[in-house]
């Protein structure tokens, strides 16, 4: 069966944006982008979304090792993404955040946030045509 054409591109959109190589994202990287992907739907008015440490990572956090993992992922995942798919004057790039805020709260072990409203058209499009393991997979391709 193959692939049509606007999924190889979504595809390789989502490779240049998303996937930075190298490296790729890591385990809870992917995870917890698919998982915020995954919360909305084409009639989601806000980006935003919460869920449990361990629907993340596992377990508990009695040892603080989930906040600490998620901590990491968080920090990565704020940084500015270069956008490799828009034509650029020479010597000029662009850079998008993917997330507008992202937030642990060790007391309820919860984490919150609201994807990049500039990027909603594209993730609610995106969010529909993949599962969660799907992307995650993709995410952490190297």
């Amino acid at each position: 069966m193959s692939t049509p054409i606007s999924d190889i591109q979504e595809v390789a959109y989502l490779s240049d944006l998303f996937v930075r190589s190298p490296p790729a994202y890591s385990p809870v990287e992917a995870r917890l982008f698919a998982l915020a992907l995954s919360s909305l739907t084409h009639e989601s008015q806000q980006l935003t979304f919460q869920f449990a440490f361990n629907d993340v990572i596992p377990g508990d956090n009695a040892d603080g090792k989930q906040y600490a993992k998620l901590l990491v992922a968080i920090k990565r995942l704020m940084q500015a993404t270069k956008d490799k798919t828009l034509r650029q004057e020479k010597g000029c790039s662009q850079y998008l955040l993917l997330f507008s805020t992202l937030s642990l709260k060790p007391d309820t072990e919860v984490v919150t946030g609201k994807f990049n409203p500039d990027l909603k058209e594209y993730l609610l499009d995106l969010s529909s045509k993949y599962t969660t393991p799907q992307l995650e997979a993709l995410l952490m391709r190297r």
